[in-house]
């Protein structure tokens, strides 16, 4: 592969009327400019010798460039040679920008400054949900900087490790904190790969991150007989919303587990010949399967119900004026806020000690099958689980039962 380089002046004029000075690049018969960034008029410009004549005001300044990226690629031509390799276009560039200063320096952004503009990026792609979680995790920042912006550069290891104790002091989930700084670690990440931070500059690498990669979760299920107290409460059937949280909760239940999320966007479309078929917005997973009787009756319960949506879904979450991305997850934040406040409200009624939210029903559905035999793999594929290890998390409640009774048996 033949390699070669020479000046040349450009075909046209800058504003100062003078052309501008290139390098031309000739690699295996292709060729490429980059500019020197410095100009001179024809009169003014030594073909031969590739510099400019003495006439030129600044023809020490720029003769002395020149020579000094020859000198420069010369050197990484043989030191490549040596590799058994030649340069390519890009690094021949790379040289010449370094030597006439064209190579930027990295855009300084601040700590704050990098988040906002990440979930202004976020939000213009509706992906608002992830957009919420650099939203919290920059409150969380903010708070243990007491509202003063940092440099990047100015956050070290030491940095991080105070900021975990902080978070620690405050009563964190170790759940609540792994969201946090993978998410701030997500977000530095993001600040390398745009050069708004030094490759170099990397304070996670020494924290230790085993503890927070799959974090153990407090103790969610309820049994059984738990969920049939909830189901056999009688409540005022004037109190509507208590009426319509334990709905929710129990349909989730019977539903193999489906989470609000996915519950509030069910239009009566989505049930066909006694079946439920829906996609899950997390996974982009389709599932179908046979509706358990009382997941039926409850249903039957909406069929007709004064207040309906208007917008063909079956609860009466989401209606027509719920017509942006922003606005239905808005809805679902406020009325999932309501469920587990009224959730916790019917716990409370009935002795149930653990706290009951939207999720513990499908926690309880995977714990259920596994006290009666379903293997973790039926259980995990029914949850839509892309591993097992996140099938051993929702059934870190109980153990093993069915491992407990063979080693039982055998005593």
């Amino acid at each position: 592969m033949a390699l070669s380089t020479k000046f040349i002046l450009a075909s046209k004029v800058n504003d100062s009327c003078e052309y501008p000075i290139m390098l031309r690049i000739i690699i295996d018969r292709k060729n490429q400019l980059v500019s020197t960034k410095k100009s001179c008029k024809q009169e003014n410009w030594l073909v031969s010798q590739q510099q400019v004549a003495r006439g030129h005001p600044k023809h020490q300044e720029i003769n002395l460039l020149l020579r000094t990226i020859i000198s420069e690629l010369d050197f990484l031509i043989i030191s490549e040679g040596k590799k058994g390799r030649k340069p390519t276009f890009d690094e021949i560039k790379a040289v010449v920008r370094s030597l006439t200063g064209a190579t930027k320096e990295p855009e300084s952004k601040s700590l704050f400054k990098l988040f906002d503009d990440h979930i202004s990026v976020l939000n213009q792609q509706n992906r608002i949900g992830y957009a919420d979680t650099f939203k919290f995790t920059l409150s969380s920042l903010k708070g243990f900087v007491k509202n003063k912006d940092r440099d990047l550069l100015s956050i070290n290891l030491n940095f991080l490790k105070k900021y975990e104790e902080y978070l620690m002091e405050r009563g964190c989930a170790i759940t609540t904190r792994s969201v946090y700084l993978r998410t701030f670690r997500t977000m530095w990440k993001v600040a390398i790969r745009e050069k708004f931070c030094p490759e170099a500059h990397y304070p996670f690498k020494e924290l230790a991150f085993g503890k927070y990669n799959n974090p153990r979760t407090k103790k969610r299920a309820i049994q059984k007989s738990q969920i049939d107290q909830i189901s056999a409460l009688e409540i005022d059937p004037l109190n509507d919303t208590l009426i319509n949280s334990r709905n929710y909760f129990l349909f989730s239940f019977y539903c193999r587990g489906i989470n609000f999320t996915d519950l509030a966007s069910l239009k009566w479309d989505n049930i066909v010949d006694d079946e439920l078929e829906y996609i899950r917005s997390k996974t982009k997973e389709e599932f179908r399967f046979k509706l358990h009787p009382e997941a039926m009756r409850i249903l039957d319960f909406y069929r007709n119900l004064r207040g309906n949506s208007d917008a063909g879904y079956i609860f009466p979450i989401l209606y027509k004026r719920h017509d942006s991305i922003q606005s239905i997850r808005y809805r679902k934040q406020k009325i999932r806020t309501r469920v587990n406040k009224e959730l916790q409200e019917l716990g409370s009624i009935l002795g149930i000690q653990k706290n009951l939210t939207t999720y513990v029903a499908r926690h309880s559905y995977a714990t259920t099958l596994r006290r009666n035999g379903v293997s973790k793999e039926n259980i995990g594929r029914s949850l839509g689980h892309d591993s097992l290890k996140t099938t051993d998390i929702y059934l870190e409640d109980i153990g093993d039962p069915i491992l407990d009774d063979l080693i039982n048996s055998t005593l």
